[in-house]
């Protein structure tokens, strides 16, 4: 049977783009069960692994912050506490996958923390994303974006134990863009962005950015609480959102959000299709483009990549021959190639694909793999240019 959505992290299947994200104190594997019911990923966490960590979780819940420390802090053996966790999540929830996130002072919890996930088939997310100053004045979670050269070998350590790997960070404390591609070079396998405007909710601009920078799969999180969130952070390059304090609200709220995903992949094909580049879609988007005739954001975006307007017109026309993204005489430039986006009103567009026989799904398809050879012309320049 052919799976509706190919999300691959290493040698673990995410069933559906709708994870439950981490929350200190509130995701454990009870939270899961009952909140995550048919979610293709679950975060639990985040645990305190070493002492200095545990101290700061203590520190914390003196200010009224109690969540950090409801892990094992309180004498019982933290490692025990993940693998029942695991398990428990994977006998009432098998087809989802499983990620736990941890933050320690010291490597060497990390690194046995990752031998147990790999043992049990589970993600390893890296907690960069903790913002509280008993925390980060201990050299964790946010504070290690500062530290690059501790941060790269800590991942490059964590890779070397075979266990998939995320790496969660605000979008608000680095440069979206240049964080992936740092963490991909470093060895990260997911890049698990909370993508927030301070004061204004979602920041779908840092997911572009993010896409743009890299190709490994992609979580993006903050102010998911309803379809339409999460189509944006979709439409910006998420290959996965996760869910928060929606998640807390309402039990059924990932169950709903599956439900929503998985019909718009049956009927489009393409779940996260991109917004067009005009409407600051990521590259993507230049599957849907109009030939570059005119001064508009398209000019800026191929210069970007490397290409001049005539190698891009060039590449268009190359990754279509022979397919029925040729045809289509009777559209603005007289072939589909150039043609938008299936959800986007065009009565020339639907005639030709009319004419063709060509479904609005299987045309979907077709520039779905024109955007793939695009990333992989622009992944070359790329390589070139370095």
């Amino acid at each position: 049977m052919e799976k509706l959505f190919d999300i691959q992290a290493g040698n673990i299947d995410i069933k559906n783009p709708i994870a439950l994200s981490a929350m200190a104190g509130i995701t454990d594997s009870e939270f899961a069960i009952l909140r995550a019911k048919g979610a293709g990923l679950v975060v639990l966490g985040a645990y305190n692994l070493d002492d200095e960590s545990k101290k700061a979780g203590e520190e914390a819940t003196k200010r009224g912050r109690k969540e950090f420390t409801a892990d094992a802090a309180a004498g019982g053996d933290v490692f025990i506490q993940i693998e029942n966790e695991i398990d428990a999540v994977n006998a009432a929830m098998p087809e989802t996958a499983v990620a736990v996130s941890v933050r320690s002072a010291s490597s060497e919890p990390i690194l046995k923390a990752a031998e147990l996930l790999k043992r049990k088939n589970a993600i390893l997310e890296l907690d960069v994303h903790c913002r509280q100053p008993e925390f980060t004045e201990r050299g964790m979670g946010q504070a290690l974006l500062k530290e690059t050269e501790k941060l790269a070998g800590m991942i490059q350590n964590i890779k070397e134990t075979g266990v998939i790997l995320s790496v969660k960070f605000r979008t608000t404390a680095v440069s979206p863009g240049m964080a992936a591609e740092f963490f991909e070079a470093a060895g990260a396998d997911i890049i698990h962005a909370d993508a927030m405007v301070e004061g204004k909710g979602a920041d779908t601009q840092a997911i572009m950015e993010i896409k743009n920078a890299t190709r490994i799969i992609l979580i993006a999180n903050n102010s998911v609480d309803d379809f339409d969130a999460a189509l944006d952070f979709f439409s910006s390059g998420a290959d996965i959102v996760s869910v928060a304090r929606a998640a807390a609200d309402d039990a059924e709220f990932i169950p709903h959000l599956v439900k929503k995903i998985t019909e718009h992949q049956q009927e489009t094909g393409w779940y996260n299709t991109p917004k067009h580049v005009c409407k600051r879609g990521d590259n993507r988007g230049l599957a849907f483009c109009c030939p570059p005739v005119k001064y508009c954001s398209l000019l800026k975006r191929i210069e970007s990549a490397g290409f001049t307007p005539d190698e891009f017109i060039k590449l268009k026309q190359e990754s279509v021959k022979g397919t029925p993204l040729e045809l289509g005489q009777d559209t603005c430039f007289s072939s589909l190639v150039w043609c938008c986006k299936a959800s986007k009103p065009c009565h020339y567009r639907d005639a030709s694909l009319y004419q063709i026989g060509l479904s609005a799904k299987e045309y979907t398809l077709l520039k779905k793999e024109l955007s793939e050879k695009i990333l992989d012309a622009i992944d070359k320049k790329k390589k070139k240019a370095a």
